[in-house]
């Protein structure tokens, strides 16, 4: 997955993250082809750290920017389930039932190009009206 325009959000700090974010999954193809100085379990930690914080700061964003409680929530659960599913991906490649990391980056890609495209635009369509910015 590469970063394309249709994956902005109209936010500077979160089309950022999101452009970080893509690069690390696309580092973690790439280790888990061997074509990287790191190793997939490496990538692997690296991009979950990542996205843990990025979670953190659009969680921050919504609750400072007044989003309803009922989206931050739905967002939230958004959240809740990449980390459940992610853990339940990379339990498997650590325990050798997924021999590559070739299914958590797919269910990364896609699950990060669904969520950036409806949910996280969304968002930040929301800040930016709040604000006149539209």
């Amino acid at each position: 997955m590469r970063w394309t325009p249709d994956l902005l959000t109209g936010n500077a700090v979160v089309d950022a993250e999101h452009r970080e974010l893509i690069a690390l999954i696309d580092k973690l193809e790439l280790a888990g082809a061997g074509s990287d100085r790191i190793g997939p379990e490496e990538a692997l930690d690296e991009l979950t750290d990542y996205v843990f914080v990025h979670f953190q700061m659009e969680e921050k964003l919504m609750a400072r920017e007044g989003y309803p409680a009922e989206a931050i929530e739905a967002h939230r659960a958004e959240h809740h389930e990449l980390d459940s599913r992610t853990q339940k991906l990379v339990e498997q490649y650590g325990d050798g039932t997924l021999t590559t990391v070739e299914p958590i980056v797919s269910f990364l890609y896609e699950w990060f190009r669904h969520h950036i495209a409806e949910v996280d635009r969304a968002m930040a369509t929301w800040i930016r009206e709040q604000h006149g910015q539209v």
